[in-house]
């Protein structure tokens, strides 16, 4: 039996499937919004597996549908950029454990750990590192 997986940095939601994957890449490209028809359009599958697709990604957190007429605006409530870096997180944490990046760093400089004054150092420049990722998101 397979473990299920959440992306605990995005508040528990679950991954994007593969399909689910291409969708959003599509939606990622129009973050003001994209036409239902736009996306039925794009891809080949038939037109309930695509309302599912998206029915899914709206249900999982991931977009922000509004009715207009008989169609619907999809719009993205997480960024393309936010996604991959909880992705990412989420896979060091299941490789290397909660202190994933020290051990990384560590494992990369070829040692078993840092020392703390170390770890100080590299806590520091994290953080700077996030909150200038966070200002440039912020900016877009």
């Amino acid at each position: 039996m397979r473990k299920e997986t959440y992306l605990n940095s995005m508040g528990g939601k679950k991954p994007l499937s593969p399909m689910e994957l291409e969708f959003m890449e599509l939606v990622w490209k129009s973050p003001e919004g994209i036409r239902s028809e736009k996306v039925y359009e794009f891809f080949p599958q038939a037109r309930g597996t695509k309302s599912t697709v998206l029915y899914n990604l709206s249900q999982k957190g991931y977009l922000e549908k509004q009715q207009q007429g008989l169609h619907y605006i999809y719009k993205p409530l997480v960024k393309k950029e936010e996604y991959q870096r909880a992705l990412i997180q989420q896979r060091l944490e299941e490789t290397f454990g909660d202190s994933s990046f020290e051990r990384l760093v560590a494992a990369f400089c070829g040692k078993r750990e840092l020392t703390s004054e170390q770890q100080e150092k590299l806590h520091a420049l994290l953080k700077e590192l996030r909150e200038a990722a966070d200002e440039e998101l912020e900016l877009e």
